[in-house]
């Protein structure tokens, strides 16, 4: 019998490596039938398991950490429907697939009182494709039949959804979104959070783009500010990429910045920090090395805002302003970029060239046509 390393499924420990015996069962046996067959050495020898695991450990940012934990949280819920019902979640049959979605397309949420929208039921399906894949399975979710159901799902206009699309943040909501920070008592959580606002709105980010940004991607030059992405939505190779914010449009955010990380006295790793309770300290700040004991505490990442954290900050401010927060959020700062250089005659190269996208189609849902 022939052995090989394969890496564990299991997303935590990507870079463990198993030395297994290929076994001669049915399962295996039908499951191979429908995979490529490729050629497999009789022994890996242990002198490349080092170099095995190297590699293997790249798999941990084949997506992203909010990506994989939307995916275990949805492939949850189908895992618990699958037992329910005494089906078999994975490898699972494309019919169970379809009972999935009609159970969660009549949900009714709670919390709205509306049922689960296109969007949710579409990251269900994502989860359960991704978790099949890393098991070694063909998708359920590629069958013909899966794949009618949810075009029929997305022309149906009689279910009762949430709209999802959030209000772009203007200028003028801008102002009162400043004008209700400027109400908070410490200088520090002022300083931060309008900074926040103002390369959010400016920069056209995504919130993980600015939860992400390192005080070694900023440069203040003589009329700009200089963000550079090294990774984002739409450049996830890493490619080169930056963003050129001039100082002389409405809530420029280059003096934002520039007061932020002086009252802070922040010289590099994450822009964004954590405050202490009261807002008058940084909460202490710490990555972890990747190589080193990833699950104790003392080696957890920390001190620094994520993407989940600027959006309540953003709601608490529209809230604070006196604004309807539910029709706004993160994305708002961005749909407001968009939508506030449209408005002031900008083409869409330029739009696209400050926002990040790559195609101009993007950009519909966020524009209006001009009379």
């Amino acid at each position: 019998m022939s052995k090989i390393i394969r890496t564990n499924t299991n997303a935590q420990n990507n870079a463990n490596i198993l030395n297994e015996r290929a076994t001669g069962s049915d399962h295996h046996q039908n499951n191979r039938a429908e995979q490529p067959r490729f050629f497999e050495e009789s022994f890996l020898p242990q002198s490349v398991r080092s170099d095995y695991l190297s590699a293997a450990e790249e798999t941990e940012y084949e997506i992203s950490v909010n990506t994989r934990r939307v995916y275990n949280t949805s492939f949850s819920v189908f895992s618990r429907y699958c037992a329910e019902h005494q089906l078999q979640a994975l490898p699972a049959d494309p019919r169970s697939v379809i009972s999935f979605i009609g159970h969660q397309k009549e949900l009714i949420q709670e919390s709205t009182g509306v049922q689960l929208s296109k969007q949710t039921l579409t990251t269900r399906l994502a989860a359960i494709r991704y978790h099949h894949i890393q098991a070694g399975f063909h998708s359920p979710t590629e069958h013909p039949l899966v794949m009618r159901v949810m075009r029929g799902l997305s022309r149906n206009q009689s279910r009762y959804v949430s709209d999802y699309d959030q209000q772009p943040i203007m200028y003028d909501e801008v102002e009162m979104l400043i004008q209700a920070i400027d109400e908070q008592e410490q200088p520090l959580t002022r300083a931060r959070d309008k900074a926040i606002i103002q390369l959010g709105l400016q920069g056209g980010f995504r919130r993980s783009e600015l939860a992400d940004i390192k005080v070694q991607y900023v440069s203040f030059l003589r009329n700009k500010l200089k963000v550079r992405l090294p990774y984002s939505k739409s450049n996830q190779q890493g490619q080169r990429e930056w963003k050129d914010l001039p100082d002389h449009e409405p809530f420029a955010a280059l003096d934002a910045v520039k007061n932020w990380l002086s009252l802070a006295n922040i010289e590099d790793g994450h822009l964004f920090r954590s405050l202490s309770r009261d807002g008058k300290n940084l909460r202490p700040y710490q990555m972890k090395d990747r190589h080193s004991g990833a699950s104790s505490l003392l080696n957890k990442n920390s001190g620094f805002l994520t993407g989940d954290d600027i959006y309540r900050i953003i709601k608490k401010y529209c809230t604070k302003a006196g604004l309807p927060a539910r029709f706004y959020g993160a994305h708002s700062l961005r749909s407001g970029c968009v939508t506030q250089l449209h408005e002031n005659n900008k083409d869409h190269l330029y739009i696209m060239a400050r926002t990040g996208h790559t195609d101009p189609r993007s950009l519909r849902h966020y524009l209006k046509p001009k009379d």
